[in-house]
């Protein structure tokens, strides 16, 4: 190994200072995962493949945190989801799949793969109307296959009946499961192997960047471990009160519910418009427009899924320089932007409009427009900071700023354009809103997180003083002793009853992760 450290290894104080949590993504993502298996195991006692829909149903309803159990459940998975996107973002801007970390990339790209197809299975293990349209389109890429189609539908789908659909659903869902965990273990095995991807400033921006321990890295025993643990409370908090706080919300888009919607087999499904899972809706889109359709749907999802992913695949091969600053791989950074920006408005484009063809026209502009101007931006930027000409500390920050924000508002456009102006005025200014927000959040955090904004520029944490820390856990132990009484009075007698505890049980994970950082503020000084 190098430098043989014991496992966890000692990490840098920056890893725990403001921003550093980027550092823990990772992190996040196995404590979802954790959550995810917990609560997976639960529902497969209950769990049904015979009668899918009512078993689903009579969990939410009849047994005792069934309601939480199956919401949390649900988006955990989506928070899974967006976390491992994060996850493998920040390291494609930080340069973390050059060398010594090119199998350590490769093992990340299948966890990505395992999460997106477990969250697939299970998506469509419900039994309601988006998991039968979920399964339709899947069964149709797997029937569309040359020479093995019918085989694939056999493996990935059942014999026809239901029964066998749901049975193989379920076995998919577990199998993957359990894949995630093994490739998991692999993938934290050449974490620590290779050490942690160092900041630039330890790295000199070179690879191969190797962390070096120079004497001042604190015991992984209490340090990293109460870092990690107000992390990972925060994340819990989240993922438990983001549905909670949807199931007592009225009229919540079927596509962002946590709650099944009507059974595939009812009259009320045609109302439903025929949405796939939200993380596969840019995929969905793709086979919608015009030149696809004529492709057909395995050979569509071949080119629109399979070439993005041969590309990271090979690109620890293909950006093989040592140098890892932004500028100097412009070409790979802008590749990244069109990536996150045909991602972003596609899976808007396939919510907006789902099942609508779109004319080739629209389709050769929206693809060629990012392709051409986004690296103009990125490479004239680029050069400008290389040669001196554009100086500020958020230098990085700008050849973001002017691809996300300028090319994602085109993204909008295109999508307006094509509706053919059946969208409001009102629904044109909040489409334009959310894709500036977007772009200015997305450049902030890929900014900040990435270390593009120079030390001078970050805000460092401010020690808590022991008075501080006695009033402020003072509060919160108040308002948790609280939020408990009421909790523990909450009878289970509906749906609604139970999101209510649910919330309390969120703000309970976030408050703990709160006082664990009050408390790191005043013992340790971070």
């Amino acid at each position: 190994m190098n430098e043989p450290q014991p496992i966890p290894r000692k990490v840098p104080d920056y890893m725990r200072k403001a921003g550093g949590f980027m550092f823990w993504t990772g992190a996040m993502v196995s404590a979802v995962f954790l959550y995810e298996v917990v609560t997976g195991l639960i529902l497969l006692f209950y769990y049904e493949p015979s009668n899918a829909y009512n078993s689903t149903e009579a969990f939410l309803n009849t047994v005792p945190y069934g309601s939480i159990i199956l919401t949390t459940h649900l988006y955990g998975a989506y928070a899974m989801i967006v976390l491992v996107y994060i996850h493998l973002l920040r390291n494609l801007f930080v340069g973390a799949y050059k060398k010594p970390r090119e199998m350590q990339w490769l093992s990340g790209i299948l966890l990505l793969l395992l999460t997106i197809g477990v969250g697939f299975f299970g998506y469509s293990m419900s039994g309601d109307v988006l998991s039968s349209d979920a399964t339709d389109v899947g069964r149709g890429i797997a029937g569309a296959t040359p020479v093995i189609g019918q085989y694939l539908t056999a493996l990935f789908f059942g014999s026809g009946t239901q029964l066998s659909l749901f049975h193989r659903l379920l076995a998919w869902h577990v199998v993957l499961a359990a894949l995630i965990g093994i490739v998991f273990l692999a993938h934290f095995f050449l974490a620590e192997y290779n050490t942690i991807m160092p900041s630039g400033k330890d790295s000199g921006e070179r690879a191969p960047a190797i962390d070096h321990d120079d004497g001042t890295y604190k015991q992984w025993y209490p340090y990293n471990l109460m870092y990690m643990l107000q992390i990972v409370l925060y994340t819990l908090g989240i993922i438990v009160v983001v549905p909670s706080i949807l199931a007592v919300v009225p009229n919540v888009p079927a596509l962002f519910s946590p709650f099944p919607q009507v059974s595939a087999t009812s009259p009320l499904a045609m109302s439903v418009p025929a949405y796939p899972p939200w993380f596969l809706l840019f995929i969905y889109k793709e086979l919608d427009f015009q030149f696809a359709q004529g492709l057909g749907p395995f050979y569509a999802t071949v080119f629109f899924a399979g070439l993005p992913l041969a590309y990271l695949v090979l690109l620890p091969y293909i950006d093989t320089k040592a140098s890892l600053k932004l500028v100097d791989r412009p070409i790979t950074v802008s590749f990244a932007v069109i990536g996150v920006i045909y991602l972003a408005i596609l899976s808007a484009w396939g919510a907006l409009e789902p099942g609508i063809a779109i004319a080739n026209t629209v389709v050769v502009l929206f693809y060629l427009v990012p392709l051409f101007v986004v690296p103009a931006i990125v490479i004239t930027l680029s050069n400008a900071i290389k040669t001196g000409r554009l100086k500020n500390p958020y230098a990085g920050g700008i050849v973001l700023s002017a691809a996300f924000s300028g090319v994602t508002a085109f993204g909008l456009g295109m999508i307006v354009v094509s509706a053919k102006g059946n969208y409001t005025p009102g629904v044109i200014a909040g489409l334009s809103i959310v894709g500036l927000l977007f772009a200015i959040s997305l450049l902030f955090a890929v900014g900040l997180f990435t270390g593009m904004y120079p030390p001078s520029v970050r805000k460092e944490p401010v020690p808590v003083s022991k008075n501080t820390y006695v009033a402020y856990s003072s509060v919160l132990g108040i308002v948790s002793i609280v939020i408990l009484f009421e909790m523990l009075s909450m009878p289970f007698g509906n749906v609604y009853d139970q999101s209510l505890y649910g919330i309390g049980l969120g703000f309970l994970f976030i408050i703990g992760g709160v006082m664990i950082r009050l408390y790191r503020g005043q013992f340790y000084n971070e």
